[in-house]
């Protein structure tokens, strides 16, 4: 299951016959934000109804949309991947699905790599993505087989590898699994998938 497609289609569920899903959704792109430590990337941005939200992605997109292109599409591309987890995580923001829309400010980064390092507790560790600000801390404790690990930790990369479904569906009941960081927030809520992520804000 590709469980970005399996988002967008909760989405539509919830959004049928609102009328929001044809709103005009802004794409742009923010060199200003400092970036939750956990992504690299650009911060892509997506504003909607007064509300905004990020995801950072190595592919943004700068556009004028609405909810529906998201609808029935394919989504085979990173930039249209990334595209449509923003409108995700915006969407799910402004229906008060999920409180998180942007990242924490660059003080707060070392109290969330300490508070995440009792979550780890020695625990082996399989990243989903590429996650600098954990391999940098916790590399002793990395596995590459899944099987192997005790924790699963998904961050922007990983919440848009159309690979992950299958991998949650088979470890969701012996793993725990963390979506971690702003980016992932939209689509961690509807697929109700732990999120962690202290410090985010919703503004």
């Amino acid at each position: 299951m590709d469980i970005l497609i399996d988002s967008v289609n909760k989405l539509e569920t919830i959004l049928k016959h609102s009328g929001c899903e044809e709103v005009g959704i802004l794409l742009d792109v923010n060199p200003d934000v400092v970036n939750c430590q956990f992504d690299r990337g650009a911060c892509m941005t997506a504003s909607f109804g007064g509300r905004s939200a990020e995801f950072v992605t190595s592919d943004p997109i700068r556009a004028q949309t609405k909810i529906s292109f998201m609808f029935g599409a394919p989504l085979d591309t990173t930039a249209v991947r990334s595209a449509a987890c923003t409108i995700i995580n915006v969407a799910t923001g402004f229906f008060c699905l999920s409180r998180v829309l942007h990242s924490c400010p660059g003080s707060r980064h070392a109290d969330c790599k300490r508070e995440l390092g009792t979550v780890v507790d020695g625990k082996k560790i399989l990243c989903i993505g590429s996650i600098p600000g954990i391999e940098d801390t916790f590399h002793a404790y990395f596995v590459t087989d899944p099987k192997a690990a005790d924790l699963i930790i998904i961050n922007a990369e990983g919440i848009i590898d159309e690979r992950l479904g299958d991998l949650i569906a088979e470890f969701k009941d012996t793993k725990r699994i963390i979506c971690i960081g702003t980016s992932t927030s939209g689509v961690a809520r509807l697929q109700q998938i732990e999120h962690w992520c202290p410090y985010g804000t919703g503004m």
